[in-house]
This record gives structure tokens, C-alpha cells and sequence, in this order.
């Protein structure tokens, strides 16, 4: 029996690349665990997920031995196919399991898996897993099939974790302990989307940038075309962008107490791009008056229509940011402008779509740019997220404030909606954190590094919820999606502080070495 089980890994391992076989003859215990990976190709998981399921592969990766990630530990490596479309990797460690599993999050439209958003927890002793959400590709194809449409809002990160859960169980023959979900962007929408749909699915989330509903894709189309001319060129170029941030810098850059190219409180931030205009023969650091208007629109965000857009656009001290994607080094509009005409491109059945960015009538597109990243609702009493709070669940909320994509106002809009709804319940299942200097999902002056798996670990596990959590700018920046390993040497970060949860914020005392988090108070914006 063991003869003909490694016989099928073998086979397994060779149709399902990039895994690398281990010799099933190297030692007994390794002939067992080639046999329990490879066993799992002839399990049948969909009585747990509802619907056809299929494994695929399963197979053994020897330790270092992953093409992309060369410091992962050995792993049992399984691909999957949900009905219809919804493409499924799960990763089992092979020693030293933690029993948590935690599903990842996806960027953007999705459209592949990106196992490297589960690097660090993998290393952690996690099993972990993620889904291309039901569909090929990062265009707007998949939105006309009803079927692909719902799988990528809510229904492939589901039963991607129901799959998750029964492979890990089988596998180590015993439930998985706790269940995790971590995400940025999409990834942030997800979480929020499992919280209202799924209470059960998850006992700690951490969302960060989510990109929903009305304060995400609208407000992008907003920038885009708050800073374009009607002849298409830009108003904001390069120059023009770096000497206001210059300007807002020297006005709020100190409220921190700390002079480092970073706005901690954007919400205290009094800077009035008007100060800018330029005046007579004056040409050195001011902006014509077109380019404070847009500057203003940029900020304010799209104006109020008795619909729930994002109470805010951009912020200050994130204008660094907009070069590249409001504004390109050529002159020319910034890749934001192919994120909305992607959007726009499914909006072929509208009476008159909007043909060119400076058609956009946001009072007609924006429902319908919101349609793919639109959150359930938060019922008529804002209160759906009981549910998750009384099945036991956690939620740890992020974003940036220097966020050159998503708002953070969406994020802040989210949280305030559930504070009116819970009052001070709120704090024992939702808190957010705000990160001054950092872009969409990482990069930035700001420090981009924060450990969230043991913070939500503490707050689920041990009841311990974050009071504090500390920032790392490294010296070397993760690129993304991967995550930082933690703890961090000394010597790899050359800036830190510490976050509070929102609205506070962190100032320093001006002594003592500003990566000590003792070094720094908690006060409230605008103080």
C-alpha cells in the first residue's frame, strides 16, 4: 500500500509544478507524510463546500525549495477548483502546525492566486489559502456573468475558507483551533463583506483600505478628473504636486512634534492651498489658481448628492503619492486614469456611457462604478455587525492616511457608521488604526510594517485588544504583497512609531530616541 500511495505523489508532484518532490525512500516519517499529501487528491470536499469540488494536486515542497519564496519551511501544497471558476491554493505546513488557518486577501479585480500574501504566516505555522475569486484576468470581463460576478464579491472567499478549514482537518486530523483573514484593498472589502454575510467564518479579521462601496472607485474617478483640463492634459503636474506637499509639510509636518516628511493628523491639518496663489511676477513655490482649485477638489472629494460618498478625498500630506498616479513624469495623466476606464469599460448598456473620463456625470456612473466593490448592508439600525461581535469575532480595521488610491475616508466613514450604531460596545470587537505617511497597501515615507497577525492573535486569543501597535519604516521595503516576518532585527528598521486607535494619534516628546514607542504620547487629533 505504501509502494503504490508514493507511486501516486510521484505522479501527483510532476503534474502539479512548481511543487518539489521530497524522496518518499528518504525516511519513514517522510513516506508518511508524502502518502497523507498525496492522499488528499482523492478526497471529495463537496459535501462541505456545497457544491463540486476537485482537488487537483497535492504534493509535498521540500524547505527553501519554493521558486519564489526561497525561506519557507517544508509544506503540503493543494490546488483546487470550486464550481464554477473559483481557483483555490492551500498550504499545510508539514511540522510545527499553530491549528490556525487564515484565509488572504486579494488586490485589485483579482483574477489570480498570490500565495506570497501567505508567506509570513506559512512561516508561522499557519495553514493558509487563497482564491483568485472565480475568475482569469484583471479586465472587467468576468462582471457579465452573474455567476463570476457574485463569486468575486462574496461567495469564492467563502467557500475558498469552508475548503480551507475541511483540508486542514483532514490533514492533521483535527479542527483548526482559531481562523483567521487578512486583506488589504479588495482584500479590506472582503473582510468587511465575511464580517456582515459570514459572521461565523472567521474569529479575527484585519482589513485595511478596503476598497468599498461608494468611497472607493468613485472617488478615484473623482481625482482623475478633478485634475484633467478639458483638453485632457493634467492641471497638478509633477512640479506643481511636489511644491504643495512642500507647502503642506512646513505647515503640519511638526504636529507630531517630529520633522520628518510625514503628517501624522491630516483631520488637525488647517493648510489652505489658497495660501499658494501666486501673486505678481512670482513663479518660486506658488500654484496658479486652477491648480488650487484642484488641489481642493482632490481634497474635498466628490460633493454631496444625497448618495454615501466618502466624507473626504485625498489627504494632506499624502500629495507625494499623486505623482505617478494622478500625474505622470511626462506630463501626462497618472495610471489612476486606466483604473476608471477599466471600471468604465462595463458600462456599455448605460443610454449615454460616459465616453471619455471628462464625460464622467457622477450622478449616473457612480452607482454604477460602485456595483463591484459594494458592501452588505449595514441594516436600517447599522447594527449587522452583531452578529459577527456575538459569534466572538474580532475585528482590527487599517488604512493610510497617505493612501494615493483608496481614501482613508472610506475606512473612517465604515468605522464611524458602526460607532453611532454600538457606542462604546464598538471597542471590544472593532478598532482601527490609521498610519500617517504610508500609500495604498504599503510604501511611503511613512512605516509601512506592522505586526497585525499577533495583534489579532492576542486580542482573540488571550482577550487582549490593541491598545497600541508599533510601525516600521524598514531599511530594506517588503515589496508587495509580502509581508514583513516579525519580530524585526534592530537593525532593519531605521524609523518606527507607534499608532493609536483612531482618532488619536502618536506625538513625539522630542527626547529619546523616536523608534522607542515610550518616547511618544497619545493625544487626540487636533491637540
Amino acid at each position: 500500500m505504501g509502494r503504490i500511495l508514493a507511486v501516486a505523489f510521484v505522479m501527483l508532484a510532476v503534474s502539479s509544478a512548481p511543487s518539489v518532490a521530497i524522496d518518499p525512500a528518504g525516511s519513514p516519517w517522510l513516506e508518511i507524510e508524502n502518502a497523507k499529501c498525496a492522499g488528499l487528491a482523492f478526497k471529495d470536499f463537496s459535501s462541505e463546500t456545497g457544491t463540486q469540488t476537485e482537488i487537483r494536486s497535492a504534493a509535498l515542497v521540500a524547505a527553501g525549495a519554493d521558486p519564489v519564496s526561497k525561506d519557507l519551511p517544508a509544506y503540503c501544497r493543494v490546488t483546487a477548483n470550486i464550481a464554477p471558476k473559483n481557483n483555490v491554493e492551500i498550504r499545510l505546513p508539514i511540522t510545527s502546525w499553530s491549528g490556525r488557518v487564515l484565509m488572504a486577501g486579494c488586490g485589485g479585480l483579482c483574477g489570480k492566486i498570490q500565495m506570497e500574501r501567505t508567506d509570513d504566516a506559512l512561516i508561522r505555522g499557519y495553514a493558509v489559502a487563497h482564491t483568485d475569486m472565480g475568475h482569469a484576468g484583471t479586465d472587467m470581463a468576468f462582471t457579465a456573468d452573474p455567476q463570476q460576478f457574485e463569486d468575486f464579491v462574496h461567495r469564492s472567499t467563502h467557500v475558498a475558507t469552508v475548503l480551507l478549514k475541511a483540508v486542514t482537518a483532514l490533514y492533521y486530523d483535527r479542527n483548526p483551533e482559531r481562523a483567521y483573514f487578512r486583506g488589504c484593498s479588495t482584500g479590506g472589502r472582503q473582510g468587511l463583506t465575511a464580517a456582515l454575510l459570514y459572521p461565523d467564518d472567521y474569529d479575527g479579521i484585519v482589513a485595511s483600505a478596503p476598497a468599498a462601496g461608494y468611497g472607493a472607485v468613485p472617488n478615484i474617478a473623482w481625482a482623475v478628473r478633478s485634475n484633467l483640463r478639458s483638453d485632457g492634459t493634467v492641471i497638478l503636474d509633477v512640479d506643481a504636486i511636489k511644491k504643495l506637499h512642500r507647502a503642506v509639510l512646513n505647515a503640519c509636518d511638526m504636529d507630531d512634534g517630529l520633522a520628518d516628511g510625514i503628517v501624522a493628523d491630516p483631520d488637525g491639518c488647517k493648510f489652505d492651498p489658497a495660501s499658494m496663489v501666486c501673486s505678481g511676477n512670482s513663479q518660486d513655490d506658488c500654484l496658479t489658481r486652477e491648480q488650487v482649485e484642484a488641489a481642493n477638489r482632490i481634497y474635498d472629494g466628490i460633493p454631496p448628492d444625497g448618495r454615501v460618498y466618502a466624507s473626504r478625498g485625498f489627504m494632506r500630506g499624502g500629495e507625494l503619492g499623486w505623482v505617478g498616479r494622478l500625474a505622470a513624469a511626462d506630463g501626462k495623466p497618472g495610471d489612476l486614469i486606466g483604473v476608471t476606464r477599466n471600471y468604465l469599460a462595463r458600462f456599455g448598456d448605460l443610454p449615454n456611457p460616459p465616453a471619455s473620463i471628462l464625460d464622467l456625470d457622477m450622478a449616473t456612473v457612480a452607482p454604477r462604478l460602485t456595483e463591484i466593490d459594494e458592501l452588505p448592508s449595514f441594516g436600517a439600525d447599522g447594527r449587522a455587525m452583531a452578529k459577527f461581535n456575538d459569534a466572538g469575532g474580532k475585528f482590527l480595521f487599517l488604512h493610510a492616511w497617505a493612501d494615493n488610491s483608496l481614501t482613508p475616508a472610506t475606512a473612517i466613514d465604515v468605522y464611524n457608521r458602526n460607532r453611532a450604531a454600538f457606542g462604546g460596545e464598538l471597542d471590544s470587537f472593532m478598532r482601527l488604526f490609521i498610519v500617517p505617511g504610508v500609500y495604498h497597501c504599503g510604501g511611503g515615507p511613512g512605516p509601512d510594517a506592522t505586526d497585525t497577525l499577533t495583534a489579532i492573535e492576542d486580542w482573540v486569543e488571550n482577550d487582549t485588544p490593541p491598545v497600541r501597535l508599533m510601525a516600521y519604516h524598514t531599511v530594506q521595503r517588503m515589496p508587495y504583497p509580502r509581508k514583513n516576518q516579525f519580530p524585526l532585527a534592530k537593525d532593519s528598521f531605521d524609523a518606527a512609531r507607534p499608532l493609536f486607535p483612531f482618532p488619536d494619534f502618536g506625538r513625539y516628546s522630542g527626547t529619546g530616541d523616536p523608534r522607542d514607542a515610550e518616547n511618544w504620547a497619545r493625544v487626540s487629533s487636533g491637540d
